[in-house]
């Protein structure tokens, strides 16, 4: 989780040192950023080149959500990876 769409451009798919570049065929990325949709598409499809699977899983609830254990995710992505990631994702949201 990141705090700004540009932060999360710059880190997964920025030209020299971008994640995705150094990341293992058949891991996962998660973005928990609150972004933009043409975003998450572009991770989406730069994963899939890689071999790597991506769910787009902003969370709603800021600071106080998560002090409460109030925090919500809304995650996007092929349901597979989804669910595979279901009991991660439950452990905090």
């Amino acid at each position: 989780m990141l705090g700004y769409p540009k932060d999360v451009e710059e880190m997964v798919l920025g030209k020299q040192e971008g994640i995705l570049k150094h990341m293992k065929k058949g891991s996962y990325i998660v973005d928990l950023t609150t972004s933009t949709p043409n975003l998450a598409e572009r991770i989406a499809v730069e994963a899939a080149e890689y071999g790597v699977n991506s769910v787009d899983a902003p969370v709603s609830g800021g600071d106080v959500g998560a002090r409460n254990g109030t925090v919500v995710t809304m995650a996007g992505g092929a349901t597979e990876d989804i669910e595979y990631l279901r009991p991660i994702l439950g452990a905090y949201s």
